[in-house]
């Protein structure tokens, strides 16, 4: 009986019996936000990467700000909510203000040891006429709870969101940040398991 010949493939080698596929590799994207969080306007090529970034990609977001506009933030975890890629949200330094929001709207987590952490209510003015204004810190008033409740909990207490919310600063060493962060997720994937 003579030996099976072995089928070749059209570049003449021979097919060992098996067979791969790989996965597409992945873009990665680092965006650094250094400084303020400034006018959203300028970040716009920022949420358009974001938002049409593939599953197999990563985003990282290296933070070392002191914070800025809150509006701008909320269109950062608008565009982070969106994406099919996985988040990733360095603390590089400093992460105050507007900056803690978008860092707790990633994926995954990255903490630089002795990095500073700040949480405060938002800062804001009022000008026109005495109805008008009274109307805006009524509605601002209102609209602040309802944002900083939905945005820090799980991370805060309800009594430290109160008291932010009655003009308190919360600082946090990187130690309490990496362990609220754990805490928070572990509450999250048992949630999803049920």
């Amino acid at each position: 009986m003579s030996p099976k010949k072995k089928k070749k493939n059209s570049h003449g080698i021979s097919d060992p019996g098996y067979s791969f596929y790989a996965e597409p590799l992945g873009v990665r994207y680092d965006f650094y936000l250094s400084g303020a969080v400034a006018d959203a306007e300028l970040y716009a090529n920022w949420f358009s990467a974001i938002r049409n970034a593939q599953p197999q990609d990563e985003v990282i977001i290296h933070i070392n700000s002191r914070g800025g506009y809150t509006a701008t933030a909320l269109q950062f975890v608008r565009a982070m909510s969106e994406t099919q890629a996985t988040i990733i949200c360095s603390i590089e330094g400093d992460c105050m203000s507007a900056a803690t929001m978008i860092f707790l709207a990633g994926d995954r987590f990255e903490i630089t040891p002795h990095s500073a952490f700040m949480v405060h209510n938002y800062s804001g003015g009022s000008e026109g006429k005495g109805g008008e204004m009274y109307d805006q810190l009524v509605f601002e008033r209102e609209w602040s709870a309802k944002f900083m409740t939905d945005v820090y909990k799980d991370f805060l207490s309800k009594k430290e969101i109160a008291s932010l919310l009655d003009g308190k600063d919360i600082w946090l060493h990187y130690e309490d940040v990496a362990e609220r962060v754990r805490a928070r997720e572990t509450k999250r994937l048992k949630a999803e398991q049920k």
